[in-house]
């Protein structure tokens, strides 16, 4: 059994440093769906435009989803509904609809072989407490104008008492995508390139990446967890959401993906290259406040199936359910950022592309204002404030303590700094830096993905303490 995602098992050619100073228009920072997705939006704007990524395209965030495309989701487009109106709930839809069509269009357009089938998609619950929302979820998506269907029986094994089906929604395999969109902008993305430091100065930007500067016009953060924000940005408006995900081999492709709305959470799909055909699969998802054992929730995930991979992922829940994607300052639309997805970032990372290119050239967009990262507030997102809060609090004092997966770990100090020792299966000592450069926080030891993560805001580090996903932008390796 591997522990890593079983999209990781495609390579690709690695594209050149930033080697030089350099001046564009548009520098894109991140390499992942959004970002690439962006920077082929902008292909016939005329505006010169970069990408930046610190390790290698597709391998974040987006090579560890399940890797639907649909527009039926779990509670998301209800949380909406109860908590911002039917409108924004019709709204959100809308968006995931056109994103759904729009990737998809773009998968046969360009023909990019990356095993996009067309599936339908369910919806289920077995809790009685949850019929209600069922209903409702069913209500939004016929207001849509989207034939839907209760259903009752489904093409799957899990106990359900009411589901709902809706037809032209996909899946696909996400890094054979995004390859072939880099391969397309080979000459405008810069990968191992990791911006430092960003300044503002005369109506430019100068981001400084491996010692060298690019100045631009616009920056956009393109990343999972943006940094360079004040340090309370995004810990008041979400908190980081654990997933454990499975795949394993089977005789034959099902024309399906599902997802529950209760807790524990269950979602599936399958996927097939042509030569084998695996199942993939989603069990449990935790606040990473909430993470008490890294190894007990992989054993529960092995527990229900016997799996061929197994792999972890780290997704930025919302206040209000809806992505933030926009210019993060109200006066100006140069410093974009796109994040939050709630779970959902293969529709939300492509559709950020395309809201994002609109606001840079000027052209109308119905969903700008709805995603806004400024956009207002009211009494239930307030009230949802110290939630977040509080979780990221919660996160902060649990990192680096024993009682989250680190029995075989050493918590010590050497040199005057505060380490973390993990001696491993043949008896090497693996030596780092006890807090994320981030915001401090402590790290707990992954022992199954053999990683260093953060419970706070979703930073991991190799066995040694490389950074391999932000927001930290430093690594934690000892001497």
């Amino acid at each position: 059994m591997k522990t890593n995602s079983i999209w990781k098992e495609i390579k690709d050619d690695v594209c050149s440093k930033i080697k030089d100073d350099c001046d564009t228009d548009v520098l894109i920072v991140g390499g992942g769906i959004t970002g690439l997705s962006l920077l082929y939006e902008l292909r016939n704007s005329g505006l010169k435009t970069m990408l930046v990524e610190r390790n290698r395209c597709g391998q974040g965030v987006t090579s560890r989803s399940t890797a639907k495309i649909t527009f039926l989701q779990d509670n998301t487009i209800t949380n909406i509904d109860s908590l911002m109106g039917r409108g924004k709930a019709l709204g959100y839809l809308r968006s995931q609809i056109e994103a759904t069509k729009r990737l998809a269009n773009i998968i046969k357009k360009e023909k990019i072989d990356c095993d996009l089938k067309e599936v339908d998609s369910y919806v289920f619950t077995n809790d009685l407490k949850n019929l209600k929302k069922i209903e409702t979820l069913y209500s939004i998506v016929e207001d849509c104008g989207v034939e839907v269907e209760r259903v009752d029986s489904v093409p799957f094994d899990e106990s359900f008492l009411d589901a709902i089906k809706v037809k032209g929604t996909y899946v696909f395999h996400p890094i054979k995508y995004l390859n072939h969109i880099k391969k397309l902008f080979a000459e405008n993305i810069y990968e191992d390139s990791q911006v430092m430091n960003i300044d503002r100065k005369e109506g430019f930007y100068y981001s400084y990446v491996n010692g060298k500067t690019i100045r631009s016009k616009y920056v956009v953060l393109a990343t999972h967890y943006p940094y360079f924000l004040s340090p309370l940005e995004m810990p008041l408006k979400s908190h980081i959401e654990v997933s454990y995900l499975g795949a394993r081999k089977v005789s034959r492709f099902e024309s399906f993906s599902a997802i529950n709305i209760d807790k524990s959470t269950i979602s599936m799909r399958y996927h097939s290259d042509g030569k084998d055909n695996y199942f993939v699969y989603l069990f449990n998802s935790f606040k990473s406040c909430d993470v008490k054992s890294i190894v007990d929730n992989f054993k529960h995930l092995k527990e229900k199936y016997d799996f061929d991979y197994i792999w972890s992922n780290n997704d930025i829940m919302t206040n209000d359910y809806m992505p933030y994607v926009g210019s993060i300052y109200k006066d100006e639309n140069s410093f974009l950022i796109a994040t939050g997805y709630n779970t959902w970032g293969i529709t939300n990372g492509s559709y950020a592309g395309v809201i994002l290119a609109s606001i840079i050239t000027g052209q109308k967009n119905e969903y700008i204002d709805l995603f806004a990262p400024k956009r207002g507030l009211n009494l239930s997102k307030v009230v949802r404030f110290p939630f977040d809060i509080g979780c990221n609090c919660k996160s902060f004092l649990k990192g680096g303590k024993k009682n989250v997966n680190n029995k075989n770990v050493e918590y010590t100090k050497m040199d005057g700094q505060n380490v973390v020792i993990y001696v491993d299966e043949v008896g090497i000592s693996h030596i780092v830096l006890n807090k994320c450069p981030h915001m401090k926080c402590g790290v707990v030891l992954n022992e199954v993905e053999k990683t260093w993560d953060c419970l706070c805001h979703g930073s991991r580090f190799d066995i040694d303490g490389k950074c391999i996903e932000g927001p930290s932008n430093f690594d934690i390796t000892f001497k």
